[in-house]
């Protein structure tokens, strides 16, 4: 080997690390983005863990939503994209519904554990802020009566 080829073979070598860093830097990986805040909570109906139910942030200004399913325990973590975790920080709607069902859709009879005044056109609102944000759904059989 001559000097000039471990020249180009050790430049070679940094700039792949370079670009390496930059990478990693940029973002590759699991994380929460910017405008983000990261959402988890637990999802109960009259007191008992809701297992397996989609939890769906929308943000009341528009946007890409937000979803979560619940775990055995009712525990739900929202995903903004399949890399970033978290929803976008501001008002949403947010509807619990079961997985068989979407979360928007206009329903008109039960079909889960979860009542339908929960899904479908009807939902509850809750702030996303900057950092971590802890969000139990309480959820009751009974509906709230409007305030109107």
């Amino acid at each position: 080997m001559t000097i000039q080829s471990l020249l180009g073979f050790a430049m070679f070598n940094r700039l792949f690390l370079i670009i390496c860093v930059c990478l990693c830097i940029s973002g590759c990986g699991y994380g929460t983005g910017d405008g983000l805040g990261s959402v988890s909570g637990t999802v109960s109906l009259d007191g008992e863990p809701v297992p397996q139910v989609v939890v769906t942030f929308t943000p009341s200004t528009g946007g890409r939503e937000s979803y979560g399913i619940t775990d055995a325990s009712g525990n739900y973590q929202l995903r903004y994209t399949s890399r970033e975790l978290g929803a976008k920080t501001g008002e949403h709607e947010v509807r619990v519904s079961p997985m068989e069902v979407e979360p928007r859709e206009p329903v008109t009879t039960a079909t889960s554990i979860i009542p339908i005044h929960y899904y479908g056109n009807d939902f509850l609102i809750y702030e996303v802020s900057p950092g971590s944000n802890q969000i139990d759904l309480e959820l009751s059989t009974t509906p709230v009566p409007d305030a109107g």
